[in-house]
C-alpha cells in the first residue's frame, strides 16, 4: 500500500510530536507528503446560539483572535520538524476535532492518518470519548495510532 498523502493531526503535545516523527519516517520511506492539521475547538460557540451584548462580543472576538494567532505560531514551530520536501501544508481549522480531521482527510484524499493517543481509564473514556477513537471509526482511510510507551494496560 502506498501512503502518498499523510495527515498528522496535532495538538502541540509531546504525544503529537511523537506521531509526527513516525509520520516523517513513513513519508521518507513511501516518498509521501505530510499535511499538518490543528483543529481548535470553537470555545465561543455560544455566540452563535445566544445573543451576546456587543461589549462582551468584542471581548470574545479579541480573545478568539489572540488564541488563533498563538496557535498559528505553534503550527509554524511544528512545521520545522518536517523536512521541507515532505511538507505539503500546515492547516488550522476550527470546529470539533474529529469532525474536521475526518472531513479534511476526505477533502484531500488522504491515504493515511497518523495520530497519537494516551491511555485513559474506562471511566474517563466512557464520559469524554476519544478523538482518536472517533477518527478510527469514521475515517475512510487507514489510521496509524502511535501509543505512548509509558502507558500501561490496566484490566477493567
Amino acid at each position: 500500500m502506498q501512503f502518498k498523502k499523510i495527515l498528522v493531526p496535532i495538538d502541540f503535545s509531546h504525544f503529537s510530536k511523537k506521531a509526527l516523527d513516525s509520520a516523517v519516517e513513513l513519508a521518507q520511506c513511501c516518498k509521501g507528503k505530510i499535511f499538518l492539521l490543528h483543529v481548535e475547538e470553537d470555545i465561543f460557540c455560544m455566540r452563535r446560539i445566544h445573543k451576546i451584548h456587543p461589549p462582551l462580543e468584542e471581548v470574545c472576538d479579541k480573545i478568539h483572535d489572540d488564541l488563533i494567532v498563538e496557535k498559528k505560531k505553534h503550527l509554524e514551530k511544528f512545521k520545522q520538524y518536517v523536512p521541507s520536501d515532505l511538507l505539503e501544508g500546515a492547516i488550522l481549522r476550527e470546529g470539533h476535532p474529529f469532525v474536521e480531521i475526518v472531513k479534511f482527510a476526505r477533502e484531500q484524499c488522504i491515504d493515511l492518518i497518523v495520530m497519537s493517543t494516551r491511555g485513559m481509564s474506562n471511566i474517563k473514556h466512557a464520559l469524554l470519548g476519544s478523538t482518536t477513537e472517533k477518527v478510527l471509526r469514521k475515517a475512510e482511510c487507514a489510521v496509524f495510532v502511535i501509543r505512548d510507551k509509558k502507558c500501561k494496560f490496566v484490566a477493567p
